[in-house]
């Protein structure tokens, strides 16, 4: 008969094995550029199940506090979810797992990712928190193929994979909404000057339908 475990002493153990891998979840084995091990989560979180002593010394402990508030957290945002009409079947999926009282070796994989997807979503949450409070006053900035040189802070930069790029999101202090594309990570500007050309203007859907000047070739001012 396979083992089984308390759910919620598990996803403690899932917490600590996402912090001790810095806030990611590793699916595979590997080194580090300094010939470390990197341990995948999944094993962490087998290795502190089975005792492993090396791994209780290096301070790995179960974050049984915080991990209340990630059930609590994963249920409610499935219910607003609900409520607007959208269908998170991964979210599902762990919320179905935290909601039994046990648990066993098996879905160690899938409850690795209960903490990433909580700080997912929370992330998301705080942006549109954010986007939320420029969103209304936003207004367009000149007018399409216009030169421009603004003031800029960021509320949100994203990798898209698909694009192999970074999606660049802020305000100016006028509260009016840019974005821009990023190739690199050292195109992102959190709080500066920045420079470009006005590729579009539209009220974006996903975000309100705020008025969102769209800006290519950007590049940082001092």
């Amino acid at each position: 008969m396979k083992r089984k475990y308390v759910t919620l002493d598990i996803l403690s153990v899932a917490i600590s094995a996402f912090n001790f891998n810095n806030q990611q979840v590793i699916r595979d084995p590997g080194k580090t550029e300094d010939g470390q091990d990197i341990v995948p989560n999944r094993q962490l979180i087998k290795d502190y199940t089975s005792g492993n002593k090396l791994l209780i010394d290096a301070g790995f402990a179960p974050e049984s506090i915080e991990a209340n508030d990630v059930v609590s957290y994963l249920q409610q945002s499935e219910l607003i979810q609900t409520l607007i009409g959208k269908n998170d079947q991964f979210l599902h999926q762990i919320n179905a797992m935290l909601q039994t009282k046990e648990i066993t070796e098996r879905e160690f994989g899938l409850m690795a990712w209960a903490p990433k997807l909580a700080t997912d979503l929370r992330k998301k949450d705080s942006v549109r928190e954010v986007s939320a409070q420029y969103e209304s006053r936003s207004r367009y900035i000149g007018k399409v193929g216009d030169k421009i040189t603004v003031e800029f802070t960021l509320i949100e930069s994203r990798y898209v994979k698909s694009m192999d790029c970074y999606a660049v999101y802020g305000h100016t202090p006028e509260d009016n909404l840019i974005f821009y594309w990023a190739k690199d990570k050292e195109k992102i500007v959190a709080n500066g000057k920045i420079q470009g050309r006005i590729k579009a203007q539209k009220e974006d859907k996903y975000r309100g339908s705020a008025r969102v000047t769209t800006m290519n070739y950007v590049k940082s001012v001092v």
